[in-house]
């Protein structure tokens, strides 16, 4: 029996966490296809054992307790829920997706990156190894102290008000496992934390990305329509400024748009392009 220790990468809450972060940073590049989302897909959908203990990770980050009694209740039902996981499985799922990761991104670069939500993970983690593998033991205290963590975590979050909850947050939970995965987590929070709320143009862009894996026509229809509409604003706006820079950020942005209704296909790129656009006018619109 040997001591055990946290492992960032063997850690699946940070897996996911790391890799929906690369695919952002993979559409904001303008790359045309993102490794980082073709292995979510690929490891993290809802009939792999990894997905399904993501979905523990995320229940014991997200949920509110009422109290701590309940807490601990939840971390117990989480236990046994993970205990029906196939370990040999899981174990294999999670060997394969470091490797493919390693093959293709300088990983240490990649766990170099700072996690909101660090500590809870963590702390999941040890008490995951610690309960499913008997040979890994973690120091008591350790174990104490994360559970702790848990139970603060648990009891201290505050729920959005389901009235007030974002339209989007209520699309997304409506989807499939392996469109939520991309969806919501890596465009809208990415956006909301990098730019202001999201407009109702912007947000109906995002249905549309969200539901356009069944219905890829209805996506590129919006898209050829909203290019067309944000143009003719954008030509409107430049009659209305006179600063220079603003003038040849709208220049640069109607040369991108240009270039986006010159594909079929759409990619993740155009509809950033097409999101960032929106926020231009925004922006526009505040200084006239």
């Amino acid at each position: 029996m040997h001591k055990a220790k946290h492992s960032k990468f063997r850690n699946t809450g940070i897996l996911f966490e790391l890799l929906t972060r690369q695919v952002t940073s993979d559409i904001l590049s303008g790359k045309d296809e993102s490794f980082a989302k073709n292995i979510l897909f690929k490891y993290f959908s809802e009939s792999k054992e990894l997905g399904k203990e993501l979905q523990l990770y995320n229940f014991l980050v997200n949920e509110v307790a009422k109290d701590e009694t309940q807490a601990e209740k939840y971390i117990e039902i989480v236990l046994k829920q993970r205990d029906k996981l196939n370990q040999k499985s899981l174990t294999s799922e999670k060997y394969n997706l470091i490797k493919e990761i390693k093959d293709v991104y300088p990983i240490n670069d990649l766990f170099k990156s700072s996690i909101k939500n660090y500590k809870v993970l963590a702390s999941i983690y040890k008490i995951f190894e610690n309960h499913g593998d008997k040979n890994s033991k973690f120091d008591v205290k350790e174990i104490v102290t994360s559970r702790t963590c848990i139970v603060e975590n648990l009891c201290g979050i505050k729920k959005v008000n389901k009235e007030t909850e974002d339209e989007m947050i209520n699309v997304y939970k409506q989807q499939n496992e392996e469109v939520r995965l991309l969806s919501y987590k890596i465009l809208v929070e990415s956006l909301n934390e990098k730019y202001k709320d999201l407009d109702s143009n912007q947000k109906n862009l995002l249905k549309e990305y969200i539901n356009s894996i069944s219905n890829t026509n209805s996506l590129k229809t919006l898209i050829d329509s909203e290019v067309t509409n944000v143009k003719k604003q954008l030509a409107e706006l430049t009659n209305k400024i006179s600063d220079d820079v603003i003038k040849i950020k709208i220049n640069e942005t109607v040369k991108q748009l240009d270039n986006v209704k010159k594909f079929n296909l759409v990619k993740d790129n155009q509809v950033m392009v097409l999101l960032l656009s929106y926020e231009l006018i925004k922006e526009i619109k505040n200084q006239i």
